[in-house]
């Protein structure tokens, strides 16, 4: 298993992507606000997300094993509520419902 942040926000959510459901992200919200580049909450980053990634296809951008772990390292930009951000999240092998977000922030 893949060690992560203990501080993870989790949230239940609904998602396809690259013709997989997706039941939960896991948000490293301490990542995404951090050194005050933000102040987003669970709810505002999932609320985002969801809408950036869902029903998209993408190739990884890159790949880290971890032991016979594998994550996909995925970059999206687009627009939620005529606001420009940028997306980088994950899906490891060992969560496969599960979709981490490392990175939300404006551009």
């Amino acid at each position: 298993m893949i060690k992560r942040p203990e501080s993870l926000e989790i949230n239940e959510v609904a998602i396809e992507f690259n013709f997989q459901n997706f039941e939960y992200l896991e948000i490293d919200l301490l990542h995404v606000n951090k050194d005050g580049r933000s102040s987003f909450s669970k709810e505002e980053v999932t609320k985002i997300s969801c809408c950036l990634i869902n029903s998209l296809n993408l190739v990884p951008s890159g790949e880290k094993e971890f032991g016979d772990e594998i994550c996909s390292y995925f970059v999206r930009s687009g627009e939620y509520e005529n606001k420009n951000y940028k997306l980088v999240f994950c899906i490891c092998s060992d969560r496969p419902t599960t979709i981490g977000v490392i990175t939300l922030h404006r551009v």
